[in-house]
């Protein structure tokens, strides 16, 4: 089913992306989405809005690889020049596309408004039949899917949803069905153990790799290590022989399989075991409680969440003792086993969870300094209290991330467990 495909390139266009105002998230969601399937990204690139530099990227893409994805400067502003440089750069023509029209003034009534003049130069198409028009259901930017020298080349908007929407409806499928190779990996996930340590317990074997390609990533809640296939007609099996070698080594170490993040692992297995959480946050301030519902179907598991930030909402919401905070301070083993024992009282999710900490930059002292955290739960059925304290490193919200990922990771260990 595999053409002959050896490299792939990102280019995300965009002035907002190169000044720091705009997160580049769509190349991390496509390179894991082509990794998904098969395709290795060998490289991704960041251009301004700039017409030579958009041909110098193309000319760089065509050169080294095979698949070219392009996002942004599809919309209607002065500063979306990407449709007409690739035009140019193609030697296409832009013709203007009723069907298109129709889309986009479709896509406005919906949200009760009647589209701008300008918008029209968005049912501008190329007038070439090596490109295709993909229909962006998400927004009006219509998506193209270019066949020329030999490459396949999409180009997307750059807003995400819609970047998104067409990835998925489109060119995953596209991919999948036309040229993607059946890449087949295992994740192995770990947690309290450095990556060091764990690289060193896998090269004492003799045999390391295993025969397979063999990568480390760092998580702030831990590593996980995937076990990659080398191709061929074994593939699968080499990768399940070495995913047992390394999990036998790493067994303690380790908490869960081929999970997508601990957040949504968590759901799963809350699911499973048919049980409820509740949530109190205080460094936090509902980061974890975020998390847990950016999963679809997580209201069948989570009940309530309490950002009790300051002293005074820990003694009002949870009863948490005030001669308990003033003897070992909001940011202690004892003021998270109260800030459990409130949630049981008030709440009758069969888990219950607490955090409490020292984000930063300002608050910490010699015996707690800036990154320490105390979090726990308890499982109402046993009663059994799991309390551990941190120290994470890190800026304010780094330390709130590895807080609320670490928090579903210990719970994850004790009911996957069971």
């Amino acid at each position: 089913m595999r053409t002959d495909i050896n490299r792939c390139h990102i280019i995300n266009i965009g002035d907002e992306i190169l000044s720091g105002h705009t997160v580049n998230t769509n190349a991390s969601y496509m390179s894991s989405q082509l990794y998904d399937i098969g395709i290795l990204t060998s490289r991704i690139t960041v251009i301004s809005d700039d017409a030579e530099e958009i041909r110098k990227a193309l000319d760089q893409g065509i050169k080294d690889a095979d698949l070219i994805f392009i996002t942004g400067g599809l919309g209607p502003t002065n500063d979306d020049i990407t449709k007409k440089t690739i035009c140019s750069y193609f030697g296409y023509g832009l013709q203007f596309r009723p069907d298109i029209w129709e889309h986009i003034k479709t896509i406005f009534a919906k949200r009760g408004i009647i589209p701008d003049e300008i918008n029209k130069e968005q049912a501008e198409f190329p007038d070439s039949e090596e490109v295709e028009y993909i229909t962006n259901y998400a927004g009006t930017a219509p998506g193209m899917h270019i066949k020329a020298k030999g490459k396949h080349i999409f180009v997307t908007p750059g807003v995400p949803n819609e970047m998104k929407f067409i990835m998925s409806e489109y060119i995953v499928p596209f991919l999948k069905e036309n040229i993607s190779d059946d890449l087949y990996y295992r994740d192995i996930n770990t947690t309290d153990i450095p990556e060091s340590r764990l690289y060193s317990i896998l090269i004492s074997e003799a045999d390391f790799p295993f025969g397979c390609a063999i990568a480390f990533l760092p998580q702030g809640y831990g590593v996980t290590v995937r076990v990659k296939s080398p191709g061929g007609e074994n593939g699968r099996e080499i990768v399940d022989s070495a995913f047992s070698r390394i999990n036998g080594l790493t067994g303690k170490h380790v908490f869960a399989y081929d999970i997508i993040n601990p957040h949504h692992e968590l759901v799963r297995l809350l699911k499973e075991n048919k049980l409820t959480v509740s949530s109190a946050e205080s460094c936090t301030g509902g980061l974890f409680s975020s998390m847990l519902t950016d999963i679809p179907g997580s209201s069948a598991v989570f009940s309530e969440g309490f950002v009790t930030y300051s002293d005074d909402s820990k003694f009002r919401i949870l009863s948490v003792n005030p001669q308990t905070l003033a003897l070992h301070g909001a940011v202690s083993e004892e003021t998270v086993s109260e800030m459990l024992d409130g949630l049981l009282a008030v709440t009758d999710s069969g888990v219950v969870c607490a955090v409490s900490g020292i984000a930063g930059p300002d608050g910490g002292t010699d015996k707690k300094p800036v990154g320490t955290v105390f979090s726990g739960f308890c499982l109402r059925k046993s009663g059994e209290k799991f309390i551990r304290r941190y120290n994470f490193s890190g800026d304010r919200l780094t330390v709130k991330k590895k807080s609320a990922d670490k928090l579903a990771v210990e719970i994850i260990k004790q009911i996957g467990s069971n």
